[in-house]
């Protein structure tokens, strides 16, 4: 089962879609800053959205705590935390196994919820790239993808992003940032 998730890129400011959101109802439940750091040992060139996640491992600091690892690939490095002191020491290891680090990213997540939804909006604020809405449901999640997405695009229209149209592709912030050019396609998970 493949998950489809929009990532929209948008056009007005945050104050915009959080005054658009909180008038439809929504609450504003959740807000951080978080700090990616992604390593990789392959070339990425061709790679889609998905794929250049999976060829990655990905430290993650949340609100300038310590950087969670995620997606390990290195068995030969068991560490699920890193203290920024020990940053470069952790980078030192993985450029030994011919690691290099390909990006670097800064973002300001938003977290929207609504009574008897069960999934939420997130407005990304994202360095270097912009403002953008991500979007899945699980409610969708057994549906083929092109249904999955028209479902989703046609939820974020009805809570008033009625910049968004079934021919809007969403931004793919890996891509993008490896190419230094926007990059789009129609599934950002």
């Amino acid at each position: 089962m493949e998950i489809v998730e929009v990532g929209i890129k948008l056009k007005k400011g945050m104050d915009y879609y959080d005054t658009l959101l909180k008038n439809k109802g929504f609450v504003n439940d959740f807000n951080v800053k978080t700090h990616d750091i992604y390593y990789t040992n392959q070339i990425l060139d061709g790679f889609r959205e998905s794929d250049m996640k999976k060829a990655c491992i990905r430290l993650r600091s949340c609100d300038d705590g310590f950087y969670q690892v995620q997606n390990n690939l290195l068995k030969e490095i068991d560490i699920n935390e890193v203290p920024l002191s020990s940053l470069g020491e952790f980078e030192e290891k993985l450029f030994k196994f011919g690691y290099k680090k390909i990006f670097d990213t800064l973002k300001y997540d938003h977290h929207y919820s609504k009574k008897d939804m069960n999934s939420k909006i997130q407005l990304q604020e994202i360095n270097d790239i912009g403002l953008l809405v991500y979007y899945d449901n699980e409610l969708y999640y057994d549906m083929p993808l092109e249904a999955q997405r028209k479902k989703l695009i046609d939820e974020l229209i009805s809570y008033g992003f009625d910049e968004i149209s079934y021919k809007t592709l969403g931004l793919d912030k890996l891509r993008t940032l490896y190419y230094k050019r926007e990059c789009y396609s129609e599934n950002q998970n």
